[in-house]
C-alpha cells in the first residue's frame, strides 16, 4: 500500500545492531524514508546511518547536572553528527562499555540517598531547538527508559505540540526507581509524570501481548504490542535443516550480559559441567559484547568458548550451526519484576532459524508464558540443577524432540514475525 511517511521524531534510542531496542527499532522502520527520520540521544553509539542519516547528540548543553554535580560529569559532545563512510561511524562511547567500579559506587551511593534523579535533567538548549525547527518533525516515537527522558519527550511536547507514540520495551516504569531512602518518593513521581505523558500521547506500544494485558489493568491504556520483525526470506533460507547433533554439542547463547541475565550462567555452566564429567561431549558458547564478571568467572572451564561478535548479518549462520539456542533469565525478585512483561529481541530469530531452544526463566516472565501457549521451546521453568541437567541430557539425545521444537518455533515465526505484515501494521499505527 502507499504510505505517506510522516517525520518522525525519534528519542533516546538509535538504530544499531547491538541493542535490543536498536534492533528492534530498526527492524520496525526498515523500508522508511530516512530522510524523515530524526534520532536525539545522549548515548549515540555505532549509529546505523542505513536507516537515518539525522542524529543529533545530546551531550553537555542538554544533559545537565545540578551543583555540585556537574563538578563529576563528563562533557560529552552536543549536536548533530556527521555521517561517514563506515556503516557504524561514531561512537561516544565504546559498545560494550561497563561501568567503573568508582562510577558504580557513585551512581549507588546517589541512588541510596535519593539524589540520582534529582542530579540530572534534559533541557531544550537553543542548538537542538534549532536542530528541531529545521528537521519540523511530524511525530514524536520513544522508547522511554529513564525519568529524564520522560521530562525531555513532556517538555517537547508541551512546547510543540507534536503527537507523541510510547513504545515500551522493559517494565521500566516500575523499575526506574532503585533501592534507597526514597525510593517511595521518586516511584510515585515517576509514576506520576509518566502517567500525565501517556494521557497526552496518541499512540501507546508495548513488547509483548503480556505487557498490553498488564498496562491495561494498571494504566487503563490500549497498547499495542510490536515484538522484533524479521525477514522471513532471508532467516528461512538458512534456516537449520539437519537435526543431527554436531560431534561436539553446541549450546549458544548470544545477546547481552547484564540486568537480569547474568546469574544464570553460573547455574547453566555447573549444569554443563556436571555433564561433561559424566562423559556428554558438550561445549557452552557465549557470544556477547558485554564487558562482565560472568564471563572471567566461567571462562576457566574447558568446555567454554568465549566468542567474539559477529556483524549481524553473519547471526542466521551461527544460530543454525549449533545444536540448542539459549534464552536464559535470573530467578531474583528485581530480576523478574524487570523481565516480567519483557520478549528478549533475539527471541523471533532464535525461532525463524530453527534451532531448538532451551528456555531457563521462571513462570512469572511474558517469555515463558509465550513458549508454553505457543510451544516455540523447551522449557525449565524453576531454579533446579536437576531439571536443567535432564533437559539439556533430553535435547542431547532425542533429535526428534530437537527437529519437533525447531520447526514449530520455525513455523511461529512466519506466521507471526514477518516483516513484511508487522511493519504494515506498524505503519498503519502512525496514521
Amino acid at each position: 500500500m502507499d504510505f505517506n511517511f510522516p517525520k518522525v521524531l525519534i528519542i533516546g534510542t538509535c538504530f544499531d545492531s547491538s541493542t535490543g531496542g536498536g534492533i528492534t527499532m530498526t527492524n520496525l522502520f526498515k523500508g522508511w524514508d530516512k530522510k524523515r527520520i530524526g534520532v536525539a540521544s545522549s548515548r549515540i553509539t555505532n549509529y546505523d546511518y542505513s536507516i537515518c542519516e539525522n542524529y543529533y547528540q545530546l551531550g553537555y548543553l542538554e544533559n545537565k547536572r545540578r551543583f555540585p554535580f556537574f563538578l563529576w560529569q563528563k562533557k560529552e559532545k552536543s549536536g548533530l553528527l556527521p555521517i561517514n563512510a563506515n556503516d557504524f561511524a561514531y561512537s561516544s562511547l565504546p559498545a560494550g562499555n561497563r561501568m567503573s567500579k568508582k562510577k558504580q559506587l557513585y551512581n549507588n551511593l546517589l541512588n541510596f540517598f535519593g539524589l540520582y534523579h534529582y542530579s540530572r535533567r534534559l533541557t531544550l538548549s537553543s542548538e537542538f531547538s534549532l536542530w528541531l525547527k529545521e528537521f519540523s518533525p511530524d511525530v514524536i516515537y520513544t522508547q522511554l527508559s529513564t525519568l529524564e527522558s520522560i521530562r525531555f519527550v513532556s517538555s517537547i511536547y508541551q512546547q510543540y505540540h507534536l503527537p507523541v507514540i510510547i513504545h515500551i520495551m522493559d517494565d521500566r516504569p516500575s523499575t526506574i526507581s532503585k533501592k534507597g531512602l526514597f525510593q517511595a518518593f521518586w516511584s510515585n513521581k515517576i509514576d506520576k509524570e509518566f502517567r500525565w505523558l501517556l494521557n497526552k500521547s496518541k499512540v501507546l506500544m508495548s513488547i509483548s501481548e503480556a505487557m498490553s494485558e498488564e498496562y491495561l489493568v494498571r494504566y487503563g491504556k490500549q497498547f499495542i504490542p510490536f515484538h522484533n520483525p524479521i525477514n522471513v526470506a532471508k532467516w528461512i533460507q538458512q534456516s537449520k535443516k539437519n537435526y543431527q547433533a554436531n560431534k561436539t554439542f553446541i549450546i549458544l547463547y548470544a545477546g547481552r550480559l547484564g540486568t537480569g541475565i547474568e546469574e544464570c550462567f553460573f547455574y547453566i555452566t555447573v549444569a554443563i559441567n556436571n555433564l561433561v564429567q559424566k562423559g556428554f561431549k558438550i561445549e557452552f558458547h557465549l557470544q556477547s559484547k558485554s564487558v562482565s564478571y560472568v564471563i572471567d568467572t566461567i571462562k576457566k572451564f574447558d568446555f567454554v568458548r568465549i566468542k567474539k561478535p559477529l556483524p549481524y548479518e553473519e547471526l542466521p549462520a551461527l544460530f543454525a550451526s549449533a545444536d540448542v539456542l539459549l534464552l536464559p533469565n535470573d530467578f531474583d525478585e528485581s530480576s523478574i519484576a524487570f523481565l516480567r512483561y519483557s520478549m528478549p529481541t533475539k527471541a523471533s530469530e532464535f525461532m525463524a532459524i530453527g534451532t531448538p531452544i532451551l528456555l531457563y526463566a521462571s513462570d512469572q516472565t511474558a517469555i515463558v508464558k509465550h513458549a508454553k501457549k505457543n510451544k516455540w521451546a523447551y522449557i525449565v521453568s524453576e531454579k533446579d540443577q536437576t531439571q536443567l541437567e535432564n533437559a539439556i541430557v533430553e535435547l542431547y539425545e532425542n533429535v526428534a524432540i530437537r527437529e519437533q521444537i525447531g520447526c514449530r518455533a520455525k513455523e511461529f515465526s512466519i506466521n507471526n514475525y514477518n516483516d513484511i505484515i508487522v511493519n504494515q501494521k506498524f505503519r498503519q499505527a502512525f496514521l
